[in-house]
């Protein structure tokens, strides 16, 4: 049997070790704690993520994968459903058509350009940033109040600094095998919002972490690699880490490596806090033009929460990664007491990642291509959230795809 080393006990990193089991002889390597930022802190009486709180139930290979491993997720309760964006005010973002129509989400103006998207020619044969094709399919009023903060949601980014084709790219299919995204609603017959349920644990993410590393037979290494002559021993490498650390392993190759560092990775602080009241009772808030890029309202949504955590920085304040946690604690406080209301914190916690969430920028598919044909030429296979797709999803379809692979070539 080949001897396969994974580099990176993340979510991808312990689910392509789950896959490739019974193919090879396994061991993943990992320099911190396993599961990376699907990591579940336990602070006295809170349950706080220190990433990721859960994943939609529109991914056939997540659900398999916690069947297969023994662990039921749970479903989010209704408050999941409602959401908000603030700027300058709270505005509940509608989930029907009727509800659009009614709301303030938009001017009259801002809902009218919305509708002439049915009339907008797609654009097929060139690249463009999250901005540019969602003013020109849905104009800029929607770009700002709508675009900025689910940006900020999901990469910490901002639409100008996002490739469409790279972090969007079955909406970018849509547009180009229907001609528009409403031609496209009315033919599926779906609505505008995400398919799927949002899920998680009973305990949090690091309960799925603990119950696919018990049942993955492979060797468990808390240690660092730092080149990849450390593995020459092996018939296979896979590294999952972030492109900054593989960039460091690869430093012999010096193309790839160089590769590799072009890859930005957004700052995100994430600090948890308690009060004695806080509302809205939804799944959150996110925002426009803050420090602060949402708020999530975990102790609404799922049992054993009783906290929320806000996320603070990505691209829109990169300079979060240079302040003290006192300072950005005190940021917090103040932009939660903008926008609910709330006061005096009787719990607060923080986790800083200065590397949080790698950043699709324009030119990220082309990037991708060029890095993975380095790496074939150094013999090594690269995977994780910086190239395919950023989701806890993404990341086992992923890893599930690349085993496939290699299981063909054991």
């Amino acid at each position: 049997m080949q001897k396969l080393a994974v580099v990176g006990g993340g979510i991808s990193g312990l689910a392509l070790a789950y896959y490739l089991q019974n193919d090879y002889d396994v061991t993943v390597f990992e320099k911190d704690k396993w599961g990376g930022k699907a990591y579940t802190q336990k602070v006295n009486s809170y349950l706080l993520e220190e990433g990721v709180n859960g994943f939609l139930s529109n991914s056939p290979k997540t659900l398999e994968l916690c069947e297969e491993i023994g662990i039921k997720p749970i479903k989010a309760n209704e408050n999941s459903k409602i959401r908000y964006i603030y700027d300058e005010k709270l505005i509940k973002i509608p989930t029907k058509s009727i509800d659009f129509l009614k709301s303030d989400i938009l001017s009259l103006r801002g809902k009218l350009r919305v509708a002439m998207e049915f009339f907008v020619e797609p654009i097929c044969d060139r690249e463009e940033s999250v901005e540019e094709f969602a003013t020109r399919r849905l104009g800029k009023e929607f770009t700002r109040r709508m675009m900025v903060p689910m940006l900020a949601g999901i990469y910490a980014s901002t639409p100008e600094k996002t490739s469409m084709n790279a972090a969007f790219p079955k909406l970018k299919k849509i547009e180009c095998e229907y001609g528009s995204l409403f031609k496209a609603m009315f033919k599926l017959k779906r609505g505008g919002q995400p398919s799927g349920e949002l899920h998680s644990f009973e305990w949090g993410m690091s309960e799925f972490i603990e119950k696919l590393k018990e049942k993955t037979n492979a060797k468990f290494i808390k240690k660092e690699i730092e080149d990849i002559d450390e593995l020459k021993d092996f018939d296979k490498v896979v590294i999952t880490t972030p492109t900054f650390e593989a960039a460091k392993i690869l430093k012999k190759y010096e193309k790839l490596s160089s590769l590799l560092k072009k890859i930005e990775y957004n700052p995100v602080a994430i600090v948890g806090f308690d009060y004695e009241e806080v509302e809205p009772i939804s799944f959150g808030i996110l925002t426009v033009k803050e420090k602060s890029l949402g708020i999530l309202m975990d102790k609404y949504i799922f049992p054993n929460r009783n906290g929320i955590r806000v996320m603070l920085g990505g691209a829109r304040y990169p300079e979060i990664k240079d302040l003290s946690e006192k300072e950005i604690i005190e940021i917090v406080k103040r932009d939660v007491e903008k926008i609910t209301g709330a006061k005096n914190p009787k719990f607060t916690w923080i986790k800083m990642h200065k590397y949080a969430i790698p950043n699709y920028s324009l030119g990220h598919q082309k990037l991708v291509e060029e890095i993975f044909e380095e790496a074939k030429k150094a013999n090594v296979i690269l995977s994780g959230n910086a190239y395919k797709g950023v989701s806890f999803n993404d990341c086992i379809k992923n890893s599930y795809e690349l085993a496939q692979e290699l299981k063909n070539e054991s």
